[in-house]
């Protein structure tokens, strides 16, 4: 109750919101509080975009994940052809390159026969591959990730050698774990990058060498197994040799550049998550 030049005047009270329906918020302070609101959690999905894509190793290094992985306006719409089988690389998130992820390279347009692997700040790791290659829902994992390159490298130099103890792996068939292995201890070196020839029709790029030594003994030593991965910067994997007590067994060679992607992917998450 007011008192206005001696008439006394009943004061009403201010109506509730029709937005939320509590009462003593003005329609108006609410849209700008929930655009408030809206720009903030924007800026905050755009930074959080732009950490996911962007990385950049120290000065004087270089990011090998250039050789690992085929160049994202490469990729988008291009394979690999090979001899043996071919590769279409995908790349979770799909940029080159974030801080970490995963990549597929898939052997077929269906996903039959197949390689996952992973990074981060810090190194690139295996983590699974094919069992029986018509069976996309059947692999091997490695337990934990295994290391096989540091992911910043002196430019020109080659990678630091790795030595890994732990290389337990499971089988898996449709997309369950069944029984487990290991393949002795592991040895990994990355040779300074070199001009080679891929021929097929790309011709001749920057080329670093993966060396994977496995099923050595327990001092590191005496390596049974060795597979070669000849990584391209901008292109990825385009040949592949696999010896066993230093004989060759097994070679392929991927230097075909052609437009097509994979139709077919990995059904089994535990297969890359």
């Amino acid at each position: 109750m007011l008192l206005v030049s001696g008439k006394r005047i009943q004061a009403r009270p201010w109506p509730a919101s029709k937005f939320s329906g509590f009462p003593g918020r003005c329609p108006a302070m609410k849209v700008v509080a929930l655009l408030a609101l809206l720009t903030i959690l924007t800026a905050a999905s755009v930074l959080s975009a732009q950490e996911a894509a962007v990385f950049s190793c120290p000065a004087g290094t270089a990011d090998v994940m250039k050789y690992f992985a085929m160049a994202k306006p490469t990729r988008s719409s291009r394979f690999m052809r090979g001899s043996a089988n071919s590769i279409y690389t995908e790349v979770f998130p799909d940029e080159d390159f974030a801080e970490k992820g995963y990549w597929f390279w898939l052997k077929s347009p269906a996903g039959h026969g197949f390689d996952v692997k992973t990074f981060d700040r810090d190194r690139v790791y295996m983590r699974a591959t094919e069992l029986t290659w018509t069976d996309n829902s059947s692999f091997k994992r490695f337990v934990t990730d295994l290391p096989i390159a540091e992911r910043c490298v002196p430019e020109g130099k080659p990678g630091a050698e790795i030595k890994v103890a732990d290389t337990k792996f499971n089988y898996y068939a449709s997309c369950k774990a069944y029984k487990s292995s290991h393949l002795g201890t592991a040895v990994n070196t990355l040779d300074a990058p070199a001009m080679m020839d891929m021929g097929g029709n790309i011709g001749q790029r920057w080329t670093r060498v993966l060396h994977y030594r496995y099923n050595c003994d327990r001092n590191f030593a005496n390596c049974a197994d060795e597979e070669q991965f000849y990584l391209a910067n901008g292109f990825g994997l385009w040949q592949w040799k696999h010896f066993r007590n230093g004989n060759l067994v097994k070679t392929s060679l991927i230097n075909q550049l052609e437009n097509g992607k994979a139709s077919g992917g990995l059904p089994c998450p535990d297969t890359y998550r």
